[in-house]
């Protein structure tokens, strides 16, 4: 028997009303996908750019230029992790500005040689690489290669320019506050003839006072050297115009810090709850504090005295004001005298040793002089190291240096170092 065909429906062709709709649908589907196609664009692009504004861009900073070479921030941090490996994290941030000047000194180096015919070699530099366990690359062959470069420019030009002998004078001296003070030491040394323990005792600065007086022996020109904690003092001028056995005379030196200072105090008013509201003067001697005591027990204006001798920059800048004093705060010696005092009594000199005060008077005696004394080796070192820091003065008077690395770069810096050995 024949099977029956079932009879299929037709289907009905869409009408006008559904093309309409089913076109806005895959126009919007469209509209909807480019959307988030340029949205997702944007994002990477976003993301792609903070990462290079971050960490690429910075990297291409220059850092400081010397002349026409200019050194970038990828190049300080290689050489910030080089000058500061086997440290502690912390010491990364000390060496930040270590290594700019690092940086600049062997630029300084590297560019100035160039005419003293001092080289070196890559067989040299691959040594020290190994020998230092260092990786072989393009910065780190540099910096080596800028300390071998010193190295040879201590030792090939700068070392024979250092005589070994030079004029020298066996040194005693003592720094006292006071021309006064210096009288009656000049009395001590006439009975007792001890120079250590008057300098022990009187002397006010902190090197001859440690030392007794006793200073060795200095070598001409280069006396400062050894005497760097002094600053451009007198000492070396004085030592040498003496003949051994010759005291000096008392002689005045502004340049030198000493380690005590009198402060004339007046109370102004008190009260119970705030203090003592008090005014003071810093001077450099008791024979300085008892001549400008003398002056305002006279009646002259105590903030002009403070503005013309004052050595304490807080009461200088405020005529002497001191504002109110707490006792469990302040500078205790001028605390103390404050509250010692009714309002409107001037103290008498109250020393303190607390403070720095800059002046006093040289006594140096000689002991010894010799025209022709060796120089020891700690001295030629120092003279070395001298004669290198001058020829660096002397190539950056005839070079353009510049050096661009602020605080917030530098501290970006540190952190990057800091990031990657982690």
């Amino acid at each position: 028997m024949a099977k029956k065909h079932k009879k299929t429906k037709s289907r009905q062709p869409p009408t006008k009303r559904q093309l309409s709709t089913w076109q806005r649908q895959r126009r919007l589907q469209r509209v909807i996908m480019i959307i988030a196609g340029v949205f997702f664009a944007f994002v990477v692009v976003f993301v792609g750019y903070g990462y290079y504004d971050d960490q690429v861009k910075p990297l291409h900073q220059p850092v400081v230029r010397v002349n026409d070479t200019v050194l970038n921030m990828d190049y300080y941090l290689k050489a910030l992790d080089l000058y500061s490996q086997g440290q502690e994290a912390s010491i990364v941030s000390y060496m930040a500005d270590m290594t700019i000047d690092a940086l600049e000194r062997n630029e300084l180096a590297r560019q100035g040689v160039r005419d003293l015919g001092i080289e070196v070699t890559d067989e040299e530099i691959d040594s020290a690489l190994e020998d230092l366990g260092l990786r072989d690359d393009e910065v780190n062959r540099e910096l080596i290669g800028a300390e071998l470069l010193t190295d040879k420019l201590l030792r090939e030009y700068l070392e024979p320019k250092v005589p070994t002998a030079c004029e020298q004078v066996q040194v005693q001296a003592m720094f006292l506050e006071s021309e006064t003070v210096a009288e009656e030491v000049i009395d001590g040394l006439a009975a007792s003839d001890n120079f250590t323990a008057l300098a022990k005792e009187f002397s006010t600065e902190a090197l001859t006072k440690e030392k007794g007086g006793d200073l060795g022996w200095l070598p001409k020109g280069f006396a400062h050297l050894l005497l760097r904690q002094l600053g451009d003092s007198l000492l070396e001028e004085i030592a040498f115009h003496l003949e051994p056995g010759e005291l000096s005379e008392p002689t005045y030196d502004e340049s030198v810090a000493k380690e005590i200072g009198y402060w004339l105090i007046e109370v102004i008013e008190k009260d119970e709850t705030m203090g003592s509201h008090a005014r003071g003067i810093l001077l450099g001697s008791r024979q300085e504090a008892e001549e400008i005591r003398a002056k305002l027990e006279a009646g002259e204006d105590f903030a002009t005295l403070v503005q013309e001798h004052s050595q304490n920059p807080q009461s200088r800048e405020s005529e002497g004001d001191l504002g109110w004093l707490r006792r469990e705060a302040g500078n205790k010696v001028v605390v103390e005298a404050a509250f010692g005092l009714e309002p409107g009594v001037l103290s008498e000199p109250v020393a303190d040793e607390s403070v720095q005060t800059q002046g006093g008077y040289w006594l140096v005696q000689v002991l010894d002089k010799d025209a022709d004394r060796q120089l020891d080796d700690e001295t030629r070192e120092l003279a070395k190291s001298k004669a290198f820091e001058d020829w660096l003065d002397e190539q950056r008077e005839k070079s353009t240096v510049e050096k661009y690395l602020d605080a917030e770069q530098k501290s970006w810096a540190v952190a990057r170092v800091r990031r990657d050995r982690e």
